[in-house]
């Protein structure tokens, strides 16, 4: 008898193996009328050299002083130029999904500046896969990038849980115990940190619903806070089997072990 490998099977029975799974995403960007920073934003609508996501994006600006652009989106960004100004965002605030995303380093300009978009280990990376995690969640995923330095607050965002603001770093960490999860992708300490100023913002204070994934160099405080029930989901984009792509295949593995056993 000839001997059937699991390519041979997967064929057989129509199976594709690590086929991706869909992954556009619709973001909505939100920033002051001044930013700057959209041309170096919309590059990152389609994965780069070293991105692990095959996501691409379709984004919208809304800029503070216009109405709230109309349709439906994965993930609301909202950027470090957030100017506040007449409150456009806080005046058509909509219902936040399972994936909420705050932190203390405002990528989007250091994407734009220093250290740029070279490197996926840097501001790059960094709003890749905060962008693709947010997205991947259920309902209306946020990114919420400094707000120390914009206009627009946690508090007005209705976003609780977090408090005790300690300001500015130029080191940041990302702890051991997190560094696996798919929103630190590609990402290390050292191309988070050295940016002239790193982080803005780190929180002392935190409720249990909230997980930190990276730190201030001092250990003193939390750079970077997710949902604590989604921290350690995919993201968008990351080739996978599919669900029943991956029931084949264990039918496949069953089926070949019982010829084995048969045969022996």
């Amino acid at each position: 008898m000839k001997k059937l490998s699991l390519a041979g099977f997967a064929v057989a029975v129509g199976l594709t193996v690590g086929a991706p799974a869909q992954a556009n995403l619709n973001v909505l960007w939100y920033n002051g009328v001044s930013d700057g920073f959209a041309t170096a934003e919309n590059a990152l609508a389609t994965p780069g050299v070293g991105d692990p996501s095959s996501a691409v994006w379709s984004i919208t600006h809304w800029y503070d002083g216009s109405s709230a652009p109309s349709g439906s989106f994965n993930v609301l960004v909202i950027g470090s130029a957030s100017s506040g100004g007449s409150g456009s965002l806080l005046g058509a605030l909509p219902t936040f999904g399972d994936r909420v995303f705050v932190t203390g380093q405002d990528a989007d300009y250091h994407l734009t500046y220093s250290p740029g978009s070279s490197s996926f280990n840097g501001p790059r990376g960094f709003l890749r896969d905060a962008i693709n995690w947010a997205g991947a969640g259920t309902g209306l995923g946020v990114v919420v990038l400094s707000p120390g330095i914009g206009a627009i607050s946690l508090a007005n965002l209705n976003i609780t849980g977090i408090s005790s603001d300690i300001g500015a770093n130029d080191s940041v960490l990302i702890p051991g115990a997190v560094a696996g999860f798919p929103v630190n992708n590609g990402l290390t300490s050292s191309g988070l940190s050295n940016w002239g100023t790193s982080s803005h913002d780190a929180w002392t204070s935190i409720s249990s619903a909230w997980t930190g994934i990276n730190t201030n160099g001092a250990g003193t405080g939390f750079v970077t806070l997710v949902s604590a029930e989604t921290a350690a989901g995919a993201i968008s984009g990351v080739d996978v089997p599919e669900p029943a792509s991956i029931a084949l295949l264990g039918m496949a593995l069953v089926g070949i072990g019982a010829a084995r056993r048969r045969k022996a």
